[in-house]
């Protein structure tokens, strides 16, 4: 007979989505696509439920959020097994580690390996995240006791580690396949992605189940894992119903207010209540030309989750100006060079703005 496992990771309960806007609703997104993923495990007959780490927010989930949780594990009446993550490391007070959880949830306490039985030939090992960092999970670690077995852990994929993203138990492919795991189902990265070497897969995220930053990758929801015999097999789950967009809108030869709106609004057509939008405006426009972020936010958020503009529009040459033997020059030259620095460039590019502007004596708009 075939096992059947459905695997999800970094649900996030309760986070306070800080690169976007309309908090409440999205939290509220993200319990209902656990109450979906439950749903999809529960309508396929899945023998397990493995959750891969940062399930919740330690800092912020209460009792509610246990209710919540202990509820949808009780739902699912199979067992559950949950390595904790960077954001919901296990510790006497955490919020798993109460006595009164459903007797078919197992947490993996400790930042060591622990073998439970799935069935005679399958084996799932668990790692938990503790307050201490973890180092590196499969380093030196050998899977022995024969068969399938499967390794449930939230670290990161140290090849494909997204910018500005902080490693937390990393780990390499090389790495896996030394350790003799069969397969590593893993949290951390929120756009899922499965990893494949000669034809089998070595280890597979499956995405948060809705996206919670921007640039995270498309893959948001679950996996479904089979396994026959020695064969096993990865299928994602999609469980997305919003979307997190980034969106550009030129204004270059921009020289009044109305002409920006006529412009940014076709950008934003078919965007919806379920979209969180970030419109950058660039290009080069008119000198004096207003654009008012807060005012096209109101004007043309309403339909949308929420918008956010960026004002990246140009109304100086300022490569042209940094030449200048002048102190507007010299402003210019290292407002741009910072302007290069990825993770500086946005608050750079404002400050280019209103110094050239404060140099000219123009009036100098939000």
């Amino acid at each position: 007979m075939p096992l059947t496992l459905v695997h999800c990771a970094d649900v996030h309960l309760e986070t306070t989505f800080p690169d976007t806007r309309g908090g409440a609703a999205r939290r509220k997104a993200l319990a209902d696509a656990f109450v979906r993923i439950v749903d999809e495990a529960i309508r396929r007959e899945a023998d397990v439920l493995t959750i891969g780490g940062d399930l919740y927010e330690a800092e912020r989930a209460g009792p509610q959020t246990f209710r919540f949780l202990a509820e949808q594990f009780a739902r699912f009446g199979k067992p559950v097994f949950v390595a904790p993550g960077n954001h919901d490391p296990h510790a006497p007070s955490a919020l798993l580690a109460r006595g009164d959880l459903p007797d078919n949830v197992r947490v993996f306490n400790e930042a060591n390996w622990r073998a439970y039985p799935l069935a005679s030939d399958v084996t799932l090992w668990g790692f938990g995240h503790t307050a201490a960092e973890p180092g590196r999970p499969f380093a030196g670690v050998r899977f022995d006791r024969g068969g399938v077995q499967l390794a449930l852990v939230h670290g990161s994929d140290e090849a494909r580690c997204p910018p500005h993203k902080r490693a937390t138990a990393p780990f390499t492919s090389t790495e896996i396949l030394a350790s003799g795991a069969s397969l590593a189902l893993s949290g951390h990265y929120h756009g899922g992605y499965v990893v494949s070497q000669e034809g089998r897969p070595v280890f597979a995220y499956p995405g948060s189940p809705e996206p919670i930053k921007f640039g995270e990758g498309p893959g948001h929801g679950a996996l479904c894992v089979t396994v026959r015999g020695s064969a096993i097999d990865v299928r994602p789950l999609p469980t997305a119903k919003t979307r997190v967009v980034e969106i550009a809108c030129d204004l270059s030869g921009t020289g009044h207010e109305n002409a920006a709106f006529e412009r940014i609004w076709p950008t934003l057509a078919g965007l919806g209540r379920d979209d969180y939008v970030r419109l950058k405006l660039t290009g080069a426009i008119s000198a004096g030309t207003r654009i008012d972020r807060a005012l096209v936010e109101e004007r043309l958020g309403s339909g949308l989750g929420s918008l956010e503009v960026v004002d990246a529009t140009r109304r100086f040459d300022y490569e042209r100006i940094a030449e200048e033997p002048t102190v507007r020059g010299h402003v210019v030259r290292d407002l741009l060079s910072l302007a290069r620095d990825g993770e500086r460039a946005a608050e750079a590019q404002e400050a280019l703005r209103y110094a050239v502007a404060a140099f000219e004596g123009a009036e100098i708009l939000p």
